[in-house]
């Protein structure tokens, strides 16, 4: 069996590439597909332990998979291409009739899904880390059981989360990638984005935001009533266009107006069920003498107008 990937494609035929690779690798089991797309240096990073494997060790792994699934598919669900890097949403099915992780062949269908971050070198993939939520794989075989039904009353459950008193509802992360469903969830573009803001919202008024078709303000600033906070856990198209904002030390765009803010470069991202979850490195801070907006039971306060207690 041949398979031969073509080295002088450009940028504009990495994702095809990519594609034709991984279906030869993972789903036929042609392992030496890799070889024309991998650096000889290539190094993947696996799981928030950053587990390292080489090229030929990601290539035994594939064909242990294999043994273990023979039935193995992966498909490519997106792919975001930003510069030399690429950011790849999979989901890989396969029934389990070979011994894997020290469990006998159950016989049972699993699915996993996840994503891979690829940095190109010239035509060939350098780079690569990848996270998945292996609670999916572990609940299929078997190994751990997750879920079961919970006893507590859903509204009571709300009812507790309602008492917590937190900076801004969402503490929004801003990134100019583009994003898709409600209360700024992540999409594979702005997965691919290397910096983020963190930012605390502040009670203070707010500067005109920006406004897009025509539309005006009445008065000289905005009132402080969570503008900024309902933006970003709204369903806007572009959530940017309607607040005001300058670029960080390091290009992450911060919000004026807020009390606190943090540039943060990404370092992991793990999946958890229907999440991502982000964790990184703080490149630079800034906070400024103003009250924070706060937000508790469902509606928002200034906590510049509370007493504090006496003792």
């Amino acid at each position: 069996m041949t398979h031969t990937l073509d080295r002088s494609a450009g940028p504009a035929d990495r994702t095809s590439r990519i594609r034709s690779a991984w279906r030869a690798a993972w789903d036929q089991g042609y392992v030496e597909a890799l070889d024309d797309l991998l650096s000889p240096t290539y190094v993947r990073r696996r799981g928030p332990a950053s587990v390292t494997q080489d090229r030929d060790q990601l290539k035994d792994s594939i064909l242990a998979m294999r043994e273990a699934f023979p039935d193995l598919r992966t498909q490519i669900e997106d792919i975001v291409e930003d510069g030399d890097r690429l950011a790849i949403r999979w989901r890989s099915t396969g029934r389990h009739t070979g011994a894997f992780l020290g469990v006998p062949p159950t016989g049972k269908p699993v699915e996993v899904s996840g994503a891979t971050f690829a940095r190109f070198d010239g035509p060939s993939v350098a780079e690569e880390w990848v996270t998945f939520d292996s609670r999916q794989l572990l609940e299929a075989l078997g190994i751990i059981t997750t879920g079961h039904q919970t006893a507590v009353d859903a509204d009571l459950v709300r009812g507790v989360h309602r008492k917590f008193i937190t900076a801004s509802p969402w503490s929004p992360r801003t990134t100019r990638a583009p994003r898709r469903g409600s209360r700024s969830t992540p999409s594979p573009a702005s997965r691919s984005t290397r910096r983020w803001c963190w930012f605390v919202s502040s009670a203070a008024p707010r500067p005109i935001p920006r406004c897009t078709g025509g539309a005006t303000w009445a008065s000289a600033s905005w009132p402080p009533t969570s503008w900024t906070s309902k933006v970003f856990a709204s369903k806007g198209e572009d959530k940017f266009a309607q607040v005001s904002w300058t670029p960080g030390d390091f290009g992450a765009p911060l919000i004026d107006g807020s009390c606190a803010q943090l540039e943060v470069e990404i370092g992991e991202r793990l999946e958890a069920g229907s999440h991502t979850v982000f964790t990184g490195r703080v490149v630079s801070a800034r906070c400024d003498d103003l009250a924070p907006l706060v937000y508790s039971g469902g509606g928002f306060f200034d906590i510049s107008h509370t007493a504090p207690l006496p003792w």
